[in-house]
């Protein structure tokens, strides 16, 4: 089926441990998956020989810098592995913001592949909540600000937000079903009402900017604000840009009718252009082209200001001053001593304290 020939060009590349557990999941699904680390550990942790450890790499704590640095040292040996290792055109680069291999090698190794014109690349890039550590959010915040900038030369842009469920992992499971049925939508019989062909896949795929993709019960039109924005992605931006909106949806019945999409386009906005699709089994909608999340990246700066004065206090040093002629029965002993010697080295007084226990 036409489907099949997507999925088959499709090929997830995940970018530390917590991308590697979305590209696990869409492995198991039937996709293409490869695994880059700097953690030997996590990697051992995956169950595929599609995987590479960076050499010398042996995580990075939460440290963009550190993992910028190791990979800076074997970067032509890493992009040739993957130039010879993902040859579909398709490349959706999975990583987390808040960690340090993701955050800090994902925007990199994502804007070199996108620079070959043969490859179309999309991210699937994970927020971390509010709650976690200021150094996860201070990652997300500088790791937005790469993206942000490239984001004409990605494709479509998916964010998860881990504010949205206390279960990070079943944000992972919904989007990695998600997408599988997105792609499946070809795989329906062909319907008088018409489909969405591949080529309009491909266009919702391909095309710049955050994108989004539900799944919708059919008495769910009335409710379609709730239904986007209390999922599992970063909520929408109120501006109500976007460029397509895909929706495919079952035959109407007598006890059933379909969502209409002016109901989707007075909640998302006015696009380019609309798919419209019948006969599947269920109502996918996929939204296409939308801005960033302002709002949530506003927010994600200001509770990182918020903590600014405190962790400045905590980490510098401790202002003590301390009173070197405090030993007044030295100085007394001193005015019948001899003169005082020439000042050892460093390595004269370590020895000097050394041989004093002898």
């Amino acid at each position: 089926m036409e489907n099949n020939k997507l999925k088959e060009d499709i090929r997830f590349l995940a970018i530390g441990a917590a991308g590697a557990n979305v590209a696990q999941m869409m492995e198991k699904k039937g996709y293409k998956a490869y695994y880059v680390n700097l953690a030997q550990q996590d990697l051992d942790l995956v169950n595929s020989p599609n995987k590479l450890h960076i050499k010398n790499g042996e995580g990075a704590s939460k440290s963009r810098d550190k993992a910028k640095e190791v990979l800076s040292e074997s970067i032509d040996e890493v992009l040739e592995t993957l130039d010879n290792q993902i040859t579909e055109k398709y490349v959706f680069t999975v990583f987390s913001l808040g960690g340090g291999t993701g955050s800090g090698c994902g925007p990199f190794l994502s804007s070199v592949i996108a620079e070959n014109p043969e490859k179309k690349v999309g991210l699937i890039i994970i927020l971390p909540s509010m709650e976690e550590s200021l150094q996860a959010r201070i990652n997300a915040y500088e790791a937005l600000s790469e993206i942000i900038p490239l984001k004409n030369s990605f494709g479509s842009i998916f964010i998860l937000d881990n504010n949205k469920r206390k279960d990070k992992l079943s944000i992972n499971r919904s989007f990695s079903g998600l997408f599988d049925s997105f792609i499946n939508i070809g795989d329906v019989p062909s319907s008088i009402h018409g489909v969405i062909d591949i080529a309009e896949q491909k266009t919702l795929l391909e095309t710049s900017g955050v994108a989004m993709i539900h799944k919708m019960a059919q008495n769910e039109q009335s409710n379609l604000l709730a239904t986007v924005n209390d999922g599992i992605y970063a909520t929408i931006e109120p501006n109500k840009k976007i460029k397509y909106i895909g929706l495919s949806q079952p035959e109407a019945k007598e006890d059933k009718g379909t969502i209409e999409i002016s109901s989707v386009i007075d909640v998302v906005g006015q696009p380019i252009d609309t798919y419209m699709g019948y006969g599947n089994t269920e109502t996918v909608l996929y939204l296409s082209g939308m801005s960033f999340p302002k709002t949530y990246i506003n927010s994600l700066a200001e509770s990182i200001k918020s903590e600014q004065e405190k962790v400045e206090k905590a980490m510098e040093d401790d202002d003590i001053s301390m009173d070197e002629g405090i030993n007044f029965l030295a100085k007394r002993k001193a005015v019948i001593e001899e003169p005082p010697k020439k000042q050892m080295s460093l390595r004269e007084r370590l020895l000097a304290s050394k041989n004093k226990g002898k």
